[in-house]
């Protein structure tokens, strides 16, 4: 066996929210992530009327910031729920 340590894949952090459509709320939600040194490695927003759902995945963050995006993401107006999770 070698000597090398084997490094643990990156946690891949999943931000998923229902929030109204329109507006610059996208943008809105996604200002916090570079802040926090997030690396936003893939978006997807789906909309129906005036509803919207937006993925957001990321890298490069520990489990504390990861936390304290999905509070202030929450604290967004017309951001109706924010789930967190990673993978």
């Amino acid at each position: 066996m070698s000597g090398e340590k084997r490094s643990l894949p990156e946690r891949r952090w999943v931000f998923v929210l229902e929030m109204a459509a329109g507006g610059d709320l996208l943008l809105r939600a996604l200002s916090p992530f570079p802040v926090q040194g997030a690396d936003v490695t893939r978006v997807d927003l789906q909309t129906e009327g005036d509803q919207a759902r937006l993925e957001i995945e990321t890298g490069g963050l520990p489990a504390q910031r990861a936390e304290h995006l999905q509070s202030r993401l929450r604290a967004l107006a017309g951001v109706r729920s924010v789930a967190c999770g990673w993978r």
